[in-house]
């Protein structure tokens, strides 16, 4: 990785090549970090340019170099992990389909206890999930605030 620190800027730059890393472990290893840098990203046809920006002040080059192998090392796993998580999509599948089956009775589930489909417990159970759906109701807030995004927006060239 060729990286390109500008010590007065308190930046390192480097492309990251598309066929390898993909923006959602981008997304991600720039959240992990965004305590330590901000992340700014353009890309072209082949890789994804990364500019980190230092948060601290008195960063220097080999504070630079050193972010710049942590953020590479935190994409790194990140992708990993991606890959990791497709190569074992169909035996984890097959584990949960397994477990849900057995936590149901498998094939033939048994049936319901024979006061749970009477008529005095079918209304205590309705009148219970209308009471927490009112609660729910209540506490949740109007309006959700506004979370930001997982990336600073991209650096504009000075020229246009």
């Amino acid at each position: 990785m060729i990286l390109d620190t500008d010590v007065k800027e308190r930046s390192v730059s480097f492309d990251v090549p598309k066929k390898i890393y993909s923006m959602d472990a981008l997304r991600i290893a720039a959240q992990i970090l965004a305590p330590k840098i901000d992340v700014y990203l353009d890309e072209t046809k082949a890789a994804y340019e990364v500019t980190l920006k230092a948060k601290r002040r008195d960063a220097g080059e080999a504070q630079l170099t050193a972010l710049a192998g942590e953020f590479g090392n935190e994409l790194l796993n990140q992708e990993y992990r991606f890959i990791v998580g497709r190569f074992n999509h169909k035996i984890s599948s097959l584990i949960v389909t397994q477990a849900l089956m057995a936590a149901r009775g498998g094939e033939t589930p048994a049936e319901a206890p024979a006061g749970e489909s009477a008529p005095e417990f079918k209304k205590l159970v309705a009148d219970m999930v209308r009471n927490a759906e009112a609660e729910v109701a209540r506490t949740m807030p109007k309006k959700i605030p506004h979370q930001g995004t997982p990336l600073p927006p991209v650096k504009e060239d000075a020229g246009v």
